[in-house]
């Protein structure tokens, strides 16, 4: 897994302004009454970003543990958790091979962090440490982007961001045959003088068929209780862009 997201940091809120988190909290809060078989009193969020999902969570009254291997963006997290008295342990580990200190009821990993994962093997290593980061009978919910998503939205397409004092450029570039996704961004940030400052940061994703997930679920010691599209629980279609998976750890 690739250390990125130096130059995102700063503006990975913005960009995301119009993601309703606390729905996404509503989901996973649904996914625990659902399957869990005890209680989740503690979460664990892997690729937690800038806590915009751990801290709904905490918010909720849930022991929140946020792991990411940005520093830049754990600082912004623990900033947030700071100002507004939210108790958050968020640790700089990578999720292929991380150690909490503690067993959580509930491991989650929101937007596609898995993506991030270039390899079978990569993924593997996530879901073992996962699995070894969970009490028994614990739940892992995630997502990925799908296939569809790949092949016919982010495909070899551009997309810029535009504000006041900064400007975003994202370029794709697919490679169907690998399964790679290669993302370029430009950012144009003016400081407090006027003056505009560039940076770049290249990314990687990979795109996983259903079939190889289950298979490495099961085989990391998950049994997968449902798959949905969206965070109605929509079931999985064809054109849908995302996917999560419900699973829990095998007793």
């Amino acid at each position: 897994m690739t250390d990125f997201y130096g130059p995102l940091a700063f503006c990975y809120d913005r960009l995301m302004a119009e993601v309703d988190y606390d729905a996404w909290a509503d989901f996973y809060e649904k996914c625990f009454k659902k399957y869990a078989l005890s209680p989740v009193q503690s979460v664990t969020d892997i690729g937690c970003g800038t806590g915009n999902l751990t801290l709904p969570l905490a918010r909720r009254g849930y022991a929140m543990t946020g792991l990411d291997l940005s520093e830049e963006m754990l600082s912004l997290a623990a900033h947030k958790a700071g100002s507004e008295g939210a108790r958050v342990l968020f640790l700089a580990q990578n999720m292929t091979s991380f150690d909490t200190g503690a067993p959580a009821d509930a491991v989650i990993c929101g937007f596609d962090g898995v993506n991030y994962l270039l390899s079978s093997d990569e993924v593997t290593a996530c879901f073992c440490s996962v699995y070894e980061n969970l009490k028994e009978n614990g739940l892992f919910i995630f997502d990925l982007s799908t296939p569809y998503k790949y092949e016919n939205v982010l495909g070899n397409q551009v997309y810029t961001y535009e504000y006041d004092d900064l400007f975003v450029c994202w370029q794709n570039c697919y490679h169907e045959k690998s399964g790679f996704c290669d993302f370029l961004l430009t950012f144009f940030r003016k400081d407090k003088n006027g003056l505009w400052h560039r940076s770049e940061e290249a990314q990687r994703q990979r795109r996983y068929a259903e079939r190889t997930v289950r298979t490495l679920l099961d085989k990391a010691g998950f049994d997968l209780l449902e798959t949905c599209e969206d965070i109605a629980f929509s079931p999985v279609s064809k054109t849908g862009e995302r996917e999560f998976f419900i699973a829990r750890k095998k007793g």
